[in-house]
């Protein structure tokens, strides 16, 4: 790495600690009126440290709103996320051809197009360079399922999400409520090959932290989920001492599973929104037949 490149990397790690300082500050200015999911886990009892921290997403901190919403658009196709991983891969490159893996080359120049005009890329010759030097595609995966809450939803959310008094570690992914129920999701960028059993024994873990009423560990991937995320998830609730037939792991519908209707497990076959949609109408209808029993 020559002095340039750590140079770069210097400033990229200075921004983030200023973004993240002021951030601090804006919420000690704004004691009292903070966004409502703040405002939630306060009250209980996890004082809400940081959250949506922009300076490790791939377009600029200062994107315009239309801009945004034109990146949110191509960010519900599961081509353009493939698109997205390779590009951030690899920066820089002499030539489109590179980042045709998932995608025809007709349509990487329709993408490099529409990025280089929301300044996320530049087009160099017949090259291009990704603007933004971000460490993975994982911080911006969780910006778009937190705006898939607000725009699909219209419920309140938030992203990258860093708690106090947590036992499990406190990062997470994106939070929100719906129809009045807490709602957490872990979101994986990486195929099911790269999820490890750590990382499900960690959401277990925050789950059980913060205990919302609907937990969903989501995918990023149209692969199947039965092969080695079901195992995963079923060994971990096992370690951690959920065992009988209230925490077996079911088929939902498709490639999607849940554990006693309140836990799920999802890919992003049939479209990102649909299978979170899915989730909650589940949970909605067996909350309701609770009480139905109950009563």
């Amino acid at each position: 790495m020559d002095s340039f490149q750590k140079l770069q990397k210097e400033i990229e790690i200075l921004k983030a600690q200023v973004a993240e300082l002021q951030g601090k500050v804006q919420r000690l200015s704004d004691a009292g009126s903070g966004h409502p999911i703040e405002s939630l886990l306060w009250q209980h009892g996890f004082p809400v440290f940081a959250h949506g921290a922009k300076a490790n997403l791939v377009f600029p901190s200062n994107a315009a709103s239309a801009g945004l919403s034109a990146f949110y658009r191509l960010m519900r196709r599961y081509s353009f996320r493939l698109f997205m991983r390779d590009l951030i891969q690899a920066p820089r490159g002499d030539d489109l051809n590179d980042l045709t893996r998932y995608c025809s080359l007709k349509t990487v120049h329709a993408y490099a197009k529409i990025l280089a005009d929301l300044e996320i890329i530049s087009l160099e010759g017949g090259g291009y360079r990704l603007l933004k030097n971000v460490p993975s595609f994982g911080p911006t995966l969780e910006w778009f399922v937190c705006e898939t809450f607000r725009r699909e939803f219209l419920a309140p959310a938030l992203f990258n999400v860093r708690l106090q008094n947590t036992k499990s570690g406190g990062d997470y992914d994106v939070i929100s409520t719906i129809a009045g129920r807490l709602a957490y999701v872990e979101v994986k960028s990486s195929p099911p090959r790269g999820v490890e059993h750590q990382a499900v024994s960690a959401f277990l873990g925050r789950v059980g932290d913060i205990e919302p009423n609907i937990s969903i560990l989501f995918v990023d991937t149209e692969l199947r989920m039965k092969d080695k995320l079901v195992p995963l998830l079923a060994e971990a609730l096992e370690k951690d001492g959920r065992t009988g037939p209230r925490w077996a792991v079911s088929r939902l519908v498709n490639e999607i599973f849940h554990v006693n209707h309140s836990i799920y497990l999802t890919n992003s076959l049939k479209g990102v929104y649909s299978n979170l949609r899915t989730c909650f109408r589940d949970y909605f209808l067996w909350d309701r037949k609770g009480r139905r029993e109950e009563a």
